[in-house]
């Protein structure tokens, strides 16, 4: 992550949105779940902050690397 970018950790297909835009995050709480070859991914956020901006839905594909959201401190 950087610049508060939360990124996909690989190919896979959104299945949760576990926050919404606004939420106040802690360091390592999931933001988002990914499934990957019947697999759930739960993804984090690595610091403190607000939920500026959720760019994905539930649904959507992502490959490795792609923008999910962002936080601001």
């Amino acid at each position: 992550m950087k610049n508060g970018e939360v990124r996909s950790p690989g190919v896979g297909k959104v299945i949760e949105i576990l926050v919404t835009a606004g939420a106040q995050v802690a360091a390592g709480d999931e933001v988002i779940v990914i499934e990957s070859m019947k697999v759930e991914i739960p993804v984090t956020a690595s610091r403190a902050g607000r939920v500026e901006r959720i760019v994905v839905a539930t649904g959507d594909q992502v490959q490795a690397d792609d923008l999910l959201l962002t936080i601001s401190v």
